[in-house]
């Protein structure tokens, strides 16, 4: 068995596609680029294919990361896995790096910590991020499993700054304490649309590096 991490982009059309069908689109091709997948056990048995974070319906994505457990690749480089994969791929969809995981190596979704989002936005910005990023807490409700509930996102924001119309975050993503920017934005009292990850992280000894990044 080995495990294979994938960075991808999701843009143009396929952008509007959710995390369920994105999950069903990439097993379709994985078939068809007849990679040795492995499967979990059990009745219904299904690929051993995960993603990093789930990217919301309508966002683009530039550096997102899938991966991939094989059950026979001795033969197969990672750049033969992305070139196989590339060939099949809708539109929209393109695998920009491929590299094997070690054996320790925790699993993608395991690592994530952060998160940086661009996004285009509607309403006066400048003094708004002035206002909320001097702030010591940052008080929204937010709908969790237990309910809506109050919470402090401030300690989620990591960085965050205007540039005209134009909002640049850092936010923290994954576990429990992942921040959306549409919470953000409700918090600053704007609206955003052309929202797009540009990257996720993982801590390394107190730092934020790509994900993609061996340690």
């Amino acid at each position: 068995m080995s495990r294979v991490l994938l960075l991808f982009s999701k843009t143009d059309k396929v952008r509007f596609i959710g995390h369920l069908d994105l999950l069903r689109v990439f097993q379709r091709t994985v078939n068809r680029a007849s990679l040795p997948v492995a499967y979990s056990a059990g009745f219904n048995p299904h690929q051993k294919l995960t993603f990093a974070v789930p990217l919301a319906l309508g966002m683009e994505g530039r550096n997102e990361a899938a991966e991939l457990e094989l059950a026979g690749a001795a033969e197969l480089t990672a750049a033969d896995i992305m070139d196989r994969l590339n060939a099949v791929l809708p539109k929209g969809l393109t695998i920009h790096n491929a590299r094997f995981m070690e054996e320790n190596e925790k699993t993608a979704a395991a690592l994530v910590t952060a998160a940086r989002y661009e996004a285009l936005a509607q309403g006066e910005l400048t003094e708004r991020v002035r206002e909320l990023t001097a702030r010591e807490s940052v008080i929204v409700s937010k709908k969790t499993k237990g309910g809506v509930k109050d919470i402090d996102i401030r300690p989620d924001i990591i960085s965050l700054e205007a540039d005209g119309d134009t909002l640049r975050a850092v936010l923290s993503a994954g576990g429990q304490r992942g921040l959306k920017p549409d919470l953000l934005a409700g918090a600053l009292g704007v609206s955003i649309y052309q929202v797009t990850r540009l990257n996720i992280y993982k801590t390394v000894n107190g730092a934020f590096q790509p994900l993609f990044n061996k340690l």
